[in-house]
């Protein structure tokens, strides 16, 4: 048996990735290009391992393969794509406007309806960084706090029962990425 053979069944084509990838990031300079060549190159191997044509020097043939692809990548309309300039982005950016949060939708709504000491919790819920602090906000003991804000998510969730809770200042959720030409 040929000493290529030998290699080849003793070396596995995954284990010639590394070389693949270091003969194409000679050529390309963006890793993630080098790395689809590389990964090209060594699909081209296993194809010749499989149609039981192997190479004579698996690996000096992959380096070949690799920068051929490489140059193949840098060539075509794939390598070729530019990126686009910070100010082109800014002046072709779609408007877009911050949908509200759940909390401010709940205060705009349900708020007016509160009476004035649930509404003193439910400003203090959301503006506080912990329900203790909120209930020292309040002046009152962190069990009573929560009581009261379990009062407020009940009346939240009567309402939010009754009307679809649509935003009119968010964005339209099927229109993801449209840019304004």
């Amino acid at each position: 048996m040929p000493r290529s053979h030998q290699m080849c069944q003793s070396t596995l084509p995954q284990d010639l990735l590394p070389i693949a990838l270091r003969a194409a990031s000679r050529v390309l300079r963006n890793r993630f290009l080098a790395e689809e060549a590389s990964e090209r190159a060594l699909h081209q191997l296993t194809l010749a391992l499989l149609q039981g044509s192997p190479p004579e020097h698996p690996k000096a043939w992959l380096k070949q393969v690799a920068r051929r692809t490489a140059c193949t990548m840098l060539h075509s309309e794939w390598g070729r794509t530019k990126a686009i300039g910070a100010e082109e982005i800014a002046t072709c950016q779609a408007p877009y406007r911050r949908p509200r949060t759940g909390t401010d939708f709940v205060r705009e709504t349900l708020g007016p309806s509160l009476p004035p000491h649930l509404q003193e919790v439910l400003q203090a819920a959301v503006s506080c960084n912990g329900t203790r602090a909120a209930a020292r906000r309040c002046g009152l003991a962190p069990r009573d706090f929560r009581r009261r804000l379990g009062t407020i998510s009940n009346k939240a969730r009567a309402m939010l029962a009754h009307i679809e809770p649509t935003d009119p200042f968010a964005d339209d959720a099927a229109v993801q990425f449209g840019l304004a030409t």
